[in-house]
């Protein structure tokens, strides 16, 4: 509710120029270059992590401690999936239009991948 009354007044301060500048600022609709590419360098790392766990053997009960759970197989492939998604489609942003603000959902979805990555490394004690 707070959000929506600080709108208000910004729009009715701002001149129609300033209407969209005003509602980003109260929404966080859009995020610098620089942060987005903390989080594309962030989720890459996590992307190679998952990468060379894939290639692990796939544990059977037999073949050691050194093997890839099918449970952290399961829940880190949607997860690169749908990091690359959002990394491909933000990069892509901010290539095709250098020094504005990059869109937040893309920005939040991969996050998100990230933090569902890192959540499933710490349960299934994935080194990094």
């Amino acid at each position: 509710m707070k959000r929506i009354l600080a709108l208000l007044v910004l729009i009715s301060l701002a001149g129609c120029a300033e209407i969209r500048n005003a509602y980003d600022v109260v929404t966080g609709a859009n995020v610098s270059p620089a942060v987005v590419q903390v989080a594309v360098n962030s989720f890459d790392a996590l992307e190679a992590t998952a990468t060379n766990y894939l290639k692990l053997p796939r544990c059977n009960g037999k073949n050691g401690p050194i093997c890839r759970d099918p449970g952290a197989t399961a829940a880190i492939i949607p997860a690169v999936r749908a990091g690359r998604v959002a990394r491909n489609n933000l990069e892509t942003f901010i290539q095709q239009n250098p020094g504005q603000l990059g869109p937040s959902g893309l920005y939040n979805a991969l996050q998100a991948a990230s933090s569902t990555l890192q959540g499933i490394y710490t349960q299934y004690h994935i080194s990094q």
